[in-house]
C-alpha cells in the first residue's frame, strides 16, 4: 500500500508540471506567431514607404482636378500646328535633352519663356524642373538632366513672344547604347 500512496501523490505533481509545460509551449507558439505577423507587417510598411519607385506623383490630386483644363490646353496646342522634336544627347556621365520647336511653316518659334518638368518612370516622385531660356531659334535645352537610363516622361510648357501657349508631353527612352557612342566604346 505504501507504493500506491507514493504513486498517487506523484500523479498530481506530474500533471501540474505537464500542464504548466503545455501552457508555456502553446502560449509561446501563439505569442510567437503574433510576433511574426507584427514583424512581417513592419517590414512590409518599411518596403512600401522606403522604396522611391513606389511613389505617387507630386500634386496628383490637383492635377486630377485640373485635368479638363490640361486637355483643353493640349487641344489648343495641337491647333497651333507647332511641332516639337526632342532628342536625348548622350554625354560623358549623363545625357542632355535638346529639342527644336517649329511652327506650321517649319520656322523656329521665338520662345519667350517656358518650363520642362521631367521624371523617370521608376522614380516618379523625383520630378526635375528646368527653365527654358528665351531664344529666337526655338531651341529647348535641359543640360545633364538624364542621370540614369530608362523611360522618362517630359512635359514642356512654352509661351512665345505673342503670348501663344504650347503644352507638350512625350516619353523619351534614354539607353546605355547612346552613351557608349560618345565614350568611343
Amino acid at each position: 500500500m505504501i507504493e500506491n500512496t507514493t504513486t498517487t501523490n506523484r500523479m498530481p505533481e506530474f500533471n501540474r508540471i505537464a500542464n504548466r509545460n503545455a501552457a508555456i509551449r502553446w502560449g509561446g507558439l501563439v505569442v510567437g506567431l503574433l510576433s511574426l505577423q507584427v514583424a512581417v507587417g513592419v517590414v512590409a510598411i518599411m518596403l512600401a514607404t522606403g522604396d522611391p519607385s513606389a511613389a505617387v506623383l507630386p500634386d496628383y490630386y490637383q492635377k486630377s482636378l485640373d485635368w479638363d483644363d490640361h486637355r483643353k490646353s493640349e487641344s489648343v496646342s495641337r491647333e497651333l500646328g507647332w511641332k516639337l522634336t526632342l532628342v536625348p544627347i548622350p554625354g560623358q556621365h549623363t545625357a542632355t535633352l535638346q529639342g527644336v520647336l517649329t511652327d506650321t511653316d517649319g520656322k523656329p518659334v521665338r520662345i519667350a519663356s517656358g518650363t520642362i518638368h521631367m521624371y523617370h518612370y521608376a522614380r516618379a516622385a523625383d520630378v526635375k524642373t528646368f527653365s527654358i531660356q528665351p531664344n529666337s531659334n526655338g531651341v529647348v535645352v535641359a543640360e545633364d538632366c538624364f542621370p540614369v537610363d530608362g523611360l522618362w516622361l517630359i512635359e514642356i510648357d512654352v509661351t512665345n513672344d505673342q503670348d501663344q501657349h504650347f503644352v507638350h508631353s512625350q516619353d523619351i527612352l534614354v539607353t546605355q547604347t547612346q552613351r557608349r557612342l560618345t565614350k568611343g566604346n
